[in-house]
């Protein structure tokens, strides 16, 4: 799936074969889901319902989303940290909601992180993270009901310069054939259809800020889609010189190795990078 190919409307229900069927992923009954497409971009989406543990109003415009952890102090990791970087680097987030008396999911349109906070949750003896959300069609719409006004003055205009990160494609794209879209870390080999395989390319240094890693052969694994979020949630550490896997819950994996091809170069430095940068547990 790619999302510029990704067809969606707000209003829609759809269960959660549907949903599979839609992102090529199933869900992994977390509120807050890390994803990527066929082109690795990242893309997250929430999940909020009426019989959940927050009682989330989703009504309006601009709404207040609780974070993901039902035990203890929430903390700034995992799906909360990606959707509170969200606020300065936005990326697509899709929201789905279930009513109380539903089993589908409604998807309420994209939205974007207006701003968080942490703190008590009422009722309860623990802090958690509130998510200051936005409708990115409710915005659209005030926005061009301002514009269409007649006596709005010139808009002032100025040049500004955006940078973005460049991915080599098709470098991940040939990893990923040499490994037969099979995962490095549990073996299975995901289908997109009855001929193609699925997997995902995943960086152990970030690319982005404030990681900088390089788009190299030698920090990408080839995961499936599960076991990707897992190292970007910090759930997996990987010992860079036995390739030793040590997994945060998953005790079948907790001990096993990491496959790696002679001809991967996979560097030690960027699995110790994760393991001191990104491993949470």
């Amino acid at each position: 799936m790619k999302l510029a190919g990704l067809s969606l409307e707000p209003g829609e229900r759809l269960s959660g074969s549907e949903l599979r069927s839609r992102f090529d992923r199933g869900m992994t009954g977390r509120g807050i889901e890390i994803c990527y497409d066929d082109d690795d971009q990242r893309y997250l989406r929430l999940f909020s319902s009426d019989t959940g543990p927050y009682g989330d109003d989703v009504t309006g415009g601009q709404f207040t989303y609780i974070g993901e952890g039902r035990t203890g102090d929430q903390t700034l990791t995992g799906g909360n940290k990606f959707l509170a970087r969200a606020k300065h680097h936005p990326l697509p987030i899709f929201f789905f909601h279930r009513g109380s008396a539903g089993a589908d999911w409604e998807y309420q349109g994209q939205v974007e992180v207006v701003d968080y906070a942490h703190g008590p949750f009422e009722g309860d003896d623990r802090d958690v993270y509130r998510f200051v959300l936005r409708r990115r069609h409710e915005r659209r719409e005030r926005i061009d009901e301002e514009e269409a006004a007649a006596d709005l003055a010139p808009a002032e205009r100025t040049e500004t310069t955006r940078s973005r990160i460049i991915r080599n494609t098709a470098l991940a794209t040939e990893l990923k054939e040499r490994y037969s879209h099979t995962c490095q870390v549990c073996g299975e080999r995901r289908r997109r259809g009855v001929h193609d395989g699925y997997a995902e390319a995943h960086h152990l240094k970030p690319l982005g800020r404030p990681h900088d890693g390089p788009d190299v052969e030698a920090n990408l694994l080839v995961l499936c889609p599960d076991h990707h979020a897992d190292f970007d949630y910090g759930m997996i550490a990987v010992d860079p010189e036995t390739y030793t896997i040590a997994h945060a819950y998953e005790r079948e994996l907790d001990g096993t190795s990491l496959s790696v091809r002679e001809d991967h170069g996979l560097d030690a430095d960027f699995l110790d990078y994760h393991n001191r940068t990104v491993a949470s547990f």
